[in-house]
């Protein structure tokens, strides 16, 4: 073949590269479109400040109210300091969830009459135990 045919083939087929188009083809863009923003909402609900437990200002009287009849009220109220009271943290969580849940010491309300009594500082933190533990 001639080199006059084979430049008529090629620029017939495109792949001559002296004739490029200029067509719409030619213009399009070959970069990726831009990808959304995703934007996560989160709504924070306020902690409730919980309200102290109203008291008798009878230790005694206010458990028995409760159905807690103990053999001596000041042992009972001296474990009750120390399993609440003298607890922090995770021992704290676990004292709560453990008393709290059980009737005898007054469950759930036998927990706040504690606070209420000796650690009103811990209203707060005792009270987001229970919520956790839906007591």
């Amino acid at each position: 073949m001639s080199a006059t045919a084979l430049s008529l083939i090629a620029s017939l087929s495109g792949c001559g590269g002296a004739a490029e188009s200029t067509g719409p083809a030619a213009t399009a863009s070959t970069a990726p479109a831009p990808t959304p923003t995703v934007t996560k909402t989160v709504t924070v609900t306020p902690t409730p400040t919980p309200t102290p437990v109203k008291t008798s200002g009878s230790y005694k009287a206010d458990l028995a109210a409760l159905g807690v009849v103990p053999d001596n009220v000041q042992s009972f109220a001296d474990y009750m300091t120390k399993e609440i009271c003298d607890q922090t943290g995770d021992n704290l969580g676990v004292s709560v969830r453990s008393i709290g849940g059980n009737s005898t010491g007054g469950g759930a309300n036998g927990v706040r009459l504690t606070v209420a009594y000796f650690c009103p500082n811990k209203l707060q933190e005792v009270e987001s135990y229970l919520a956790y533990f839906k007591k």
